[in-house]
């Protein structure tokens, strides 16, 4: 951990304009004793289980039923920053093979405390791209839904474009163990980065989750509504299900529902919660469900305008 909190203060040392020796020194002073901090704060949450869990609905955008929750990870007891900066120090330090399958064995002690009656609870939880081809992680992985073959449909992965995926063809090796074995896996943050087509065709994936920052793109770019509906056309072919996060206002709900997406997530009907009761009443469910139709109070308008 001194060595992975060595490098880190030393990829961000140089960052900033140019320094005089002395403001160099002092400079690296900080890098060091920040990033030593940091990486003892991230092994303790890892090593102790203290971070925690909050969920966000992901919603069939045709019904506006549930489908799953993906579960977020939260680091307000560990004090180690915002969940965005954190797993990236993780994933720069090498600690995120080690923290994905924490994740992974709390997912799967939240969903063992759900009543038996709640069995229709389903929960997605990222994989980084550097975890997916790390033998151990994927070693811990297996012998953790080994040992728990109850979590089948039951529990589902996002792998995560934050790190560039190394050997895709392993990678898909290790995606198939996981789809033979009856868990779904979903390609995230689609269209964030270069290597979003090439993932998507060689990796055998159940869905794909659009990045939210190039949805909104597609709502500004001239040919960003027949791009994306291009794009849930291809994995519709491929029988891929398409997911649309971020979605924060009804305008983008009605651009990704004529786009063709399948499902949808974000603010718009909910933000992330460590209690999935609070999705009990999902917001705005009403823009995915219309009203039902009163045969009788129809026919009485219809009648009152005078039409048979």
């Amino acid at each position: 951990d001194l060595a992975r909190g060595l490098v880190y203060a030393m990829h961000r040392f140089g960052e900033g304009s140019e320094l005089s020796l002395h403001e160099a020194g002092q400079r690296l002073r900080e890098r060091l004793s920040d990033a030593m901090g940091s990486v003892t704060r991230l092994r303790r949450a890892i090593d102790d289980g203290v971070f925690g869990i909050a969920f966000q609905p992901i919603v069939d955008i045709r019904s506006g039923a549930i489908h799953h929750f993906e579960a977020l990870t939260r680091f307000d007891e560990a004090g180690t920053g915002s969940p965005f900066e954190t797993i990236l120090l993780a994933e720069e330090t090498g600690l995120i093979e080690e923290f994905d399958l924490a994740m992974a064995r709390k997912a799967v002690s939240w969903l063992g405390r759900l009543p038996l009656n709640d069995e229709h609870v389903c929960i997605a939880v990222n994989i980084s791209g550097r975890s997916i081809n790390s033998a151990a992680y994927a070693e811990g992985l297996h012998r953790l839904l080994e040992e728990n073959i109850w979590l089948r449909r039951r529990l589902s992965f996002e792998i995560t474009e934050s790190a560039q995926i190394a050997d895709l063809d392993a990678a898909n090796g290790f995606i198939q163990g996981l789809r033979r074995r009856g868990f779904g896996v979903t390609l995230d943050d689609f269209g964030a980065g270069a290597a979003s087509f090439r993932y998507l065709s060689v990796l055998e994936v159940d869905a794909v989750k659009f990045d939210g920052a190039a949805i909104r793109h597609a709502q500004r770019a001239q040919k960003g509504r027949a791009f994306l509906s291009a794009l849930t056309e291809l994995c519709r072919r491929m029988g891929i299900s398409t997911i649309a996060e971020m979605i924060e206002t009804p305008e983008a709900l009605a651009f990704v529902r004529e786009c063709g997406c399948n499902f949808v997530q974000g603010y718009l009907f909910g933000q992330p919660a460590a209690d999935i009761g609070r999705f009990a009443q999902l917001p705005n469910r009403g823009l995915l469900v219309p009203p039902r139709r009163d045969p009788v109070g129809a026919a009485k308008a219809t009648a009152r305008r005078g039409r048979p």
